[in-house]
């Protein structure tokens, strides 16, 4: 992502984002950002910081995939 702003954004929007490097996936519950490692993991609460740019450069959207039905 290009800023931290728009990584809070992404979060406060409800969006999941995924690091590119490390697959770690992340999201806000409660106002408090958790990660996992896959889908079937478990979220816990996260310490990972945005204050310095490899943080959010490395984070993109999880596009959601279409159901079939």
């Amino acid at each position: 992502m290009q800023s931290r702003e728009a990584v809070l954004e992404a979060l406060q929007e409800g969006k999941d984002l995924i690091s590119s490097i490390t697959g770690l996936q992340y999201t806000l519950i409660n106002n408090i950002l958790h990660a996992r490692n896959s889908e079937r993991a478990v979220w816990n609460e996260s310490e990972l910081g945005f204050d310095h740019p490899p943080s959010w450069l490395n984070l993109k959207i999880i596009e959601e995939k279409p159901t079939t039905t």
